[in-house]
């Protein structure tokens, strides 16, 4: 399948269909016109290349990759793809292993690419977590991607937790909630994502003389959300504590946010706005369409390919911006008992 193809399923032009695939959003493209780009792509199979026209040399140097499960996770996929876009394009290869946090088959995992004359290494986890590196990668230049360690003086990249919760909750104040917003899922202590995550939406609801109404302690996991939700609506939540948004920790726990809300005979967002973070594929299929910060998983691995194969190490945090993907699932306050309607009422997506 061809770029043409996806342009004529999605009833838009090549040049659109190009912007999106290629993850640009300074063309002031609308939510709904990305989704059906998006759509149709996977509809097709369609498999963009990552360097048209470009090819490796025979005996090309490599770039060593060395993760946790990152190999076998959809998010992952993303993250290999930024890296190879990149090496490809500076005519290098990727070998990489997966090695589920085994210290042991790390350790082998260098001394086998380094036999092979593999010298510049990424460690990358599929969390985003504070995590020390192998032994073996002592002393070697190395890259760390979705993790870092405060005591080790090694570039690393990172999405930008912080800034993405802080501006999830900015997108709810912009749309007329104010006292009204909960979080939805458990940070627990040392969470280096969840951490920020939360500390940003602090921030974002402070600087508009706000707070998070409430916390609803939970897993990250559809039906402990669900459940938890559940529970709360039962007890009397909405008439009690009146909320007009929740923000979830992530696309999974903001599922079951919406089937506790259906169960109820509510809907999202008439009754309750939701907001999430990750921009998974969960995210495309809700009804409506879920609004959440997209993980820059692609931008990130070429990010970790260009500081690797620059000239000098930069030993710096390198944050990359998450970015909102607005759907249908965020509007204004609705209607409190009394039935009177707040003034602003918009849809953001």
């Amino acid at each position: 399948m061809t770029l043409r193809d996806v342009a004529e399923r999605a009833g838009v032009s090549v040049t659109t269909a190009s912007f999106v695939l290629s993850g640009r959003h300074d063309m002031r493209i609308s939510a709904a016109t990305e989704e059906r780009v998006l759509q149709a792509a996977r509809m097709l199979d369609y498999r963009k290349r990552l360097v048209p026209g470009s090819a490796v040399p025979t005996g090309a140097p490599a770039v060593g990759l060395i993760s946790d499960v990152v190999a076998t996770e959809a998010f992952g996929g993303e993250m290999i793809r930024g890296c190879i876009s990149a090496a490809t394009e500076r005519g290098h290869v990727v070998l990489m292993t997966d090695s589920e946090g085994v210290d042991e088959i790390e350790d082998s995992a260098v001394r086998a690419l380094l036999s092979r004359g593999v010298d510049r290494f990424i460690y990358a986890t599929l969390g985003t977590i504070e995590y020390r590196l192998p032994e073996a990668l002592a002393g070697l230049r190395v890259v760390r991607m979705n993790n870092v360690d405060p005591a080790a003086v090694v570039p690393a990249v990172l999405p930008d937790d912080h800034r993405a919760g802080r501006e999830a909750a900015q997108a709810l104040v912009a749309a007329g909630h104010g006292g009204g917003i909960w979080l939805v899922g458990e940070v627990e202590t040392g969470a280096y994502a969840a951490g920020r995550r939360l500390a940003g939406i602090r921030a974002g609801l402070r600087a508009h003389g706000l707070k998070l109404a409430g916390h609803v302690r939970c897993g990250w996991w559809p039906g402990e959300s669900r459940a938890a939700l559940a529970t709360l609506i039962a007890d009397g939540w909405r008439e009690r504590e009146r909320p007009t948004a929740v923000i979830a920790m992530n696309d999974r726990a903001a599922m079951g946010v919406y089937q506790a809300v259906a169960a109820a005979g509510l809907r999202v967002p008439d009754d309750l706005s939701v907001i999430s973070f990750d921009n998974s594929d969960v995210a495309r299929w809700l009804d409506p369409g879920l609004s959440s910060m997209a993980l820059p998983y692609f931008d990130m691995g070429r990010r970790a390919v260009e500081l690797l194969l620059g000239d000098e190490p930069d030993p710096r945090t390198h944050r990359l911006a998450m970015s909102l993907r607005a759907r249908g699932s965020i509007s204004g306050p609705a209607p409190d008992r009394s039935g009177t309607r707040p003034a602003s009422r918009r849809r953001v997506g």
